[in-house]
């Protein structure tokens, strides 16, 4: 190795990286400035990739410090050429001075000045080499789009397309559904809870969700909690209570009316009873009975006197 082209590299002012690639090719450099390391030792010397370390030597090829050639056919020898990254100074040879024979000439006590040794890496010192992490397939999948449903929240947009899309929820079903929703997806393990378009995931939930899961709960805030609250609903639907009616029945068609899509049903017919029946029988007079055709119609008229 030569000790002055060593010195010489330190004192450039490349850039880091291709500085590197040139200490560690004047590293294995002779007197003349020839070396032929491979690739791969260098890129090792500099914890580089192999593709890193060509380009640098395409580029210090190009400002002409380092020509590239082949070695018998063998490998790739390169040649460093100090002239290029140092001041013609530093690569003029040294010039003796003779002093006169009268100067003075420094005591021989006199203690030996300190030489300033530039700082080279040290060659135990530990390499720290990242390879490139190989992802798993599923992780590969959602990079290209697909996405868990993680920290979600129901957007206004998102409600106000549930609301049209089933006019007889009320915004608190809708925050019911989103939650069953969420809940949902957010178990689905692995692959199955990844999707590319969650709007489209959404809308498609709302679509198959059955029209009143939230209002068929319990509560003292449902619509038939009374017989005012369900005289108000079917009020909501077109829907007044008939003469006579019960209120379970007239709940009845307001219910019906809600699972017809806030359509009314036709009105019930009038059927009669056999209560009806009975007080309208009641209130006839009843007609005598004909014996004697009763009798002749047996045939036993002969056998009367």
């Amino acid at each position: 190795m030569s000790i002055n082209l060593m010195s010489l590299a330190w004192k450039t002012d490349l850039p880091s990286g291709r500085k590197m690639v040139l200490l560690a090719l004047c590293d294995n450099a002779n007197d003349q400035g020839e070396c032929y390391p491979s690739v791969g030792a260098i890129a090792q010397k500099c914890s580089m990739g192999e593709r890193t370390v060509q380009q640098h030597i395409t580029d210090m090829e190009a400002a002409g410090i380092v020509r590239r050639g082949l070695r018998n056919g063998r490998s790739t020898v390169y040649k460093i050429d100090p002239r290029s990254f140092s001041t013609p100074a530093e690569f003029a040879p040294p010039q003796i001075r003779h002093p006169a024979i009268s100067a003075p000439t420094p005591a021989e006590s006199a203690p030996v000045p300190p030489q300033i040794l530039h700082p080279t890496p040290a060659d135990l010192a530990p390499r720290t080499i990242k390879e490139p992490s190989i992802e798993p397939s599923s992780k590969r999948q959602r990079a290209r789009g697909s996405r868990l449903l993680e920290d979600w929240t129901l957007t206004k947009s998102w409600g106000d397309w549930a609301l049209e899309m089933h006019p007889t929820w009320t915004p608190e079903h809708v925050r019911l559904v989103a939650d069953k929703f969420r809940d949902h997806w957010i178990s689905q393990p692995g692959q199955r809870g990844c999707k590319t378009d969650w709007l489209a995931t959404w809308r498609n939930w709302c679509r198959n969700e059955k029209p009143l899961v939230a209002s068929r709960g319990g509560g003292q805030g449902a619509w038939w909690a009374t017989d005012a609250s369900i005289v108000a609903k079917g009020a909501e639907v077109g829907l007044m209570p008939i003469a006579g009616e019960s209120m379970p029945t007239f709940k009845g068609r307001v219910q019906a009316a809600i699972d017809n899509g806030g359509q009314a049903p036709p009105p019930p017919r009038s059927r009669i009873t056999r209560s009806d029946r009975a007080e309208e029988v009641r209130g006839k007079k009843p007609e005598g009975l004909n014996l004697k055709a009763l009798i002749k119609s047996k045939g036993m008229l002969d056998d009367l006197p």
